[in-house]
């Protein structure tokens, strides 16, 4: 975990938004909804979700991608931007959505098991099949 204050927006900039205090190290998911909402493997930090504060956000619209979590992204540019567990207190935030050097760096990939035959995994970085509980 780093803090960090850090500036992100989606392609069109019709979401803008500051995050402020700990960082996640960056997770790459290989599950399959991440694979369909991204088309390719996600990239992700995460923070509380109260050390966002929005710039702009008249774009930002969700879906409910399961049971458990939601999915936001921009109705316009359809950028892929946040993950989040239902009822949990972190949201996680795509990392190419930042404007600059982030200063993270990544730490595990999850949901290998969903990972698709035409890119490898480096075998320096941790790998797990589901997520990768307490690994920051």
């Amino acid at each position: 975990m780093k803090e960090l204050s850090l500036k992100a927006s989606c392609l069109c900039g019709g979401i803008q938004l500051k995050t402020n205090g700990l960082h996640r190290n960056i997770q790459n998911c290989h599950c399959i909804q991440c694979m369909k909402t991204h088309g390719n493997y996600a990239a992700y930090t995460n923070v509380e979700e109260q050390n966002i504060k929005f710039i702009k956000s008249t774009t930002l619209k969700w879906f409910r991608s399961s049971k458990k979590a939601k999915r936001g992204f921009c109705r316009r540019c359809g950028a892929s931007i946040f993950f989040k567990i239902i009822g949990a207190k972190n949201i996680s935030i795509a990392a190419g959505m930042f404007s600059k050097t982030i200063k993270l760096k990544t730490i595990a990939n999850i949901f290998v098991k969903g990972r698709m035959d035409y890119y490898k995994l480096d075998n320096r970085i941790p790998k797990f099949k589901r997520n990768s509980k307490g690994v920051n």
